[in-house]
């Protein structure tokens, strides 16, 4: 999967709907935001990362290897769906996989809570 300007929540008012309705999931890298689109085809991803993150360096790295896991992790999601991602300072301590697990996981929490509010 490509992650070209398709994938991307670029409008102020998509992040206002997300974050109003959406499932947070926090985690210690990061904290996650989740509102199922299905009458979208596909996801979408923005990577928020604040200066005190680090240099743009690290800004820039944490925000591709987070692309890099939204690119291996959407299309397994069972709804097209639109995720924000705030980093956390010290994201740098984990690995890639354990940031993919985090990733993973918080989808899946995130999807199966909405999934249990329709309910």
């Amino acid at each position: 999967m490509r992650f070209g300007k398709i994938n991307r929540l670029r409008l102020a008012k998509d992040f206002e709907l997300v974050k109003a309705d959406s499932t947070k999931a926090d985690c210690s890298a990061f904290v996650f935001y989740l509102r199922p689109a299905p009458e979208r085809g596909f996801s979408r991803l923005a990577v928020v990362t604040g200066r005190r993150i680090g240099c743009a360096v690290e800004r820039n790295r944490a925000r591709r290897i987070i692309r890099e896991i939204f690119r291996k992790t959407a299309p397994e999601f069972e709804t097209a769906c639109d995720i924000i991602v705030f980093m956390r300072r010290g994201w740098e301590k984990f690995d890639f996989r354990a940031l993919e697990a985090k990733f993973a996981k918080a989808a899946r929490r995130a999807l199966s809570q909405k999934r249990d509010a329709k309910i």
